[in-house]
């Protein structure tokens, strides 16, 4: 009995430890990024910060997904109104402080836990539609969410029957506000592209390799959850599967840029593709997806073996156990039998 009092005692302290340690990379990570936006002084861009850090902290009492909806909203209706608008640094902080908090005030008293998703939706159609002004390239802006806005609407309407974790809905809203700001400023402009090559002295805005890395480091686990649930995969198979699916969607995705490109807008090759001059782009894309999606699984697998242990690894050793059955002409073979006895 003490010695469970006193190992429930030190993950409460880590936990506390693990709280804290998030929540000041995040708000150094604010003022860092409010300075270099707006180019003011280290005490003003603290203060933000600062209200984030207890503001993240009180709700991170009441749930860790309580938290994460204040943080998606909070920091996502900030950097959409910096885009769109350009507000000013103390009215753009108010309006977004604001909308974090109202969101969360909704989470516990208006919506139930079941209802996460549709917070989200809810969330990403109201940043969605402040990036939808003042974009760079409307014709390429509206190419671009023709494949932005039919993955949301089959998100809402698979939800009828098959409803993802809030972990899955969170990564998928990450994924989706960083394509919509790409489609905003077209994927070689993004700002915040331009501050990497420059900071980091390289040739070309990354901000679309940052995209198609973030397709499988974000969406594979989703995909994961999908082939599990549907598919009823186990084992090594339920992380190999999600890597496969990534590689093979992210092929299908160069090859429909390619097509739409040559067959309805021309003109439109070097905003819409984004290759910034490398021949070697699509593949270079198809990669980072990969690796993205290999990060994910490894991640997935650690956290599942810290849980599970041996137990997980009895489930991959399973997972290579023979079908005695064979297919192929062997299966037609027993089929037309079959169907001859009938």
């Amino acid at each position: 009995m003490k010695a469970t009092l006193e190992r429930k005692e030190k993950r409460g302290i880590l936990g506390t430890a693990l709280k804290f340690s998030i929540l000041l990379i995040m708000g150094f990570l604010i003022q860092f990024f409010v300075r270099e936006t707006y180019d003011v002084g280290v005490i003003v861009a603290l203060l933000p910060a600062l209200v984030y850090c207890f503001a993240g902290f009180h709700y991170w009492r009441k749930g860790f997904f309580h938290f994460i909806l204040f943080s998606l909203i909070s920091i996502s209706f900030f950097i959409s109104l910096k885009i769109s608008f350009d507000l000013g640094f103390y009215l753009n902080s108010v309006i977004s402080f604001v909308s974090g908090v109202l969101f969360s005030l909704a989470y516990g008293r208006l919506f139930t836990k079941e209802d996460y998703d549709w917070l989200l939706l809810f969330g990403f159609g109201m940043v969605w539609t402040i990036l939808a002004f003042n974009v760079f390239d409307r014709r390429d802006w509206i190419l671009e969410n023709a494949l932005n806005v039919p993955f949301v609407i089959l998100v809402l309407f698979v939800a009828r029957w098959f409803r993802f974790s809030k972990t899955s809905y969170v990564v998928m809203f990450l994924y989706m506000f960083m394509n919509v700001i790409g489609s905003h400023y077209t994927y070689s402009l993004v700002p915040f592209g331009i501050w990497l090559s420059n900071f980091f002295h390289l040739e070309r805005n990354h901000y679309d390799r940052i995209i198609h890395f973030c397709y499988g480091l974000l969406l594979a686990y989703p995909v994961r959850e999908t082939f599990m649930r549907v598919g009823n995969y186990k084992g090594f198979w339920a992380l190999f599967a999600p890597i496969m699916f990534v590689l093979g969607t992210s092929a299908i995705y160069e090859l429909m840029e390619w097509g739409i490109v040559e067959i309805f807008m021309a003109d439109l090759s070097v905003a819409y593709l984004g290759t910034q001059g490398d021949i070697w782009d699509a593949q270079k894309d198809m990669f980072l997806a990969g690796i993205g999606s290999v990060i994910a699984m490894f991640v997935t697998a650690t956290v599942i073996v810290a849980f599970k242990g041996k137990f997980y690894w009895k489930e991959i050793k399973e997972s290579f156990k023979v079908n005695k059955t064979p297919l192929g002409e062997v299966a037609i073979t027993e089929m037309s039998a079959k169907e001859r006895s009938l």
